[in-house]
């Protein structure tokens, strides 16, 4: 059955302040616009397509001259674009996520925005680390193209807040899923092919996912308190499942195969079959980095986004789990 997750929501009033987004056309940058218009602030974004009606302007984050004017006002970027995972060279992740974020950061320096709030990833901590690390514990590049480059954007970000140039604030959000996730939709296309979708070593690594709703009240919270400036968040569901169970949940939504294999043989293997099926125009999450992502040991504390912004995650992973079949269900990916 449904929980009431609505009921105790942050809502403070936004009404004063007016928001960017880049990325804004995105799974995470639709979410927070459009909560953070409910809560009366005036938003706006850029991403590769306009979209007028949401006043989303089309432009690359590494050519500002294209969207800068669209900053006149804002107090407050939010600055979700980025390439994510482990399918593209080093130098293309690098020119989006790195000197992409640097190039927003100038922008948004020049334009006079007050707060800059960046979104990295717990990616950071690369894919070896005791259980319950914190945002004490160090991040780690491990050749990664997405680990290394996110960890390389948050230096960006960091540095800009301590020559005091803007007032930064870094996230590091878990595995953000829900309906039209990444982490929902390719794992169940995946699961639809004859070899179905691959986990390392049984399935045993931890997933640490941060369902949309959570992850867009945890962001609330951030740019809604002062106290946030200067400080990395963690932000998760407060909890690690094992990556058998959570995508066991929707391969049987979806009637769907997992194969899983030992970590030495699937990481090259991903990386393999992703190359190929990438080269040939078919748009896929293969890759190394993926399978050892899913292989991680560890877990995550947000015990600092509990204490400091008051955070606490409200919906469930059976009820997003419930969310999602109910999606799958209305887009035809399932049987009704």
């Amino acid at each position: 059955m449904a929980v009431s997750a609505d009921l105790d929501r942050p809502a403070p009033s936004l009404a004063d302040r007016k928001f960017f987004i880049t990325g804004a056309n995105g799974f995470i940058g639709r979410a927070l616009a459009e909560r953070l218009r409910t809560l009366g602030a005036e938003v706006g974004g850029v991403d590769l397509v306009a979209d007028p009606k949401h006043d989303v302007v089309a432009g690359d984050i590494t050519q500002p001259e294209q969207w800068e004017p669209a900053l006149d006002g804002a107090d407050t970027v939010i600055h979700t674009a980025a390439l994510l995972g482990a399918a593209f060279s080093l130098e293309q992740a690098w020119k989006v996520n790195v000197l992409g974020t640097s190039r927003v950061l100038r922008a948004s320096v020049g334009a006079g925005v007050r707060r800059f709030v960046h979104i990295s990833s717990i990616a950071a901590y690369g894919f070896d680390f005791p259980d319950d690390v914190d945002e004490t514990y160090p991040v780690h590049v491990n050749g990664d193209v997405y680990t290394d480059t996110k960890v390389n954007s948050e230096a960006v970000a960091l540095t800009a807040h301590a020559a005091k140039e803007i007032d930064v604030t870094v996230i590091r959000p878990g595995d953000v899923w829900g309906p039209r996730s990444v982490w929902v939709r390719s794992p169940v296309a995946e699961m639809g092919k004859p070899f179905g979708f691959p986990l390392p070593n049984g399935g045993n690594g931890i997933f640490s996912p941060i369902y949309i709703d959570n992850f867009v009240d945890g962001m609330v919270l951030v740019v809604a308190t002062e106290a946030a400036i200067g400080q990395v968040f963690i932000l998760t569901d407060g909890q690690g499942v094992r990556c058998a169970e959570f995508f066991g949940h929707l391969a049987a939504m979806c009637d769907g195969k997992i194969r899983t294999l030992p970590i030495q043989v699937v990481a090259p293997l991903a990386d393999a079959v992703g190359s190929v099926l990438r080269r040939v125009g078919q748009k896929n999450d293969l890759s190394a980095g993926t399978m050892w992502l899913l292989n991680r040991p560890g877990t995550y504390s947000i015990d600092k986004a509990k204490v400091i912004l008051g955070y606490q995650p409200l919906v469930s992973m059976d009820e997003g789990m419930a969310r999602v079949a109910e999606w799958l269900r209305a887009e035809g990916l399932i049987d009704t």
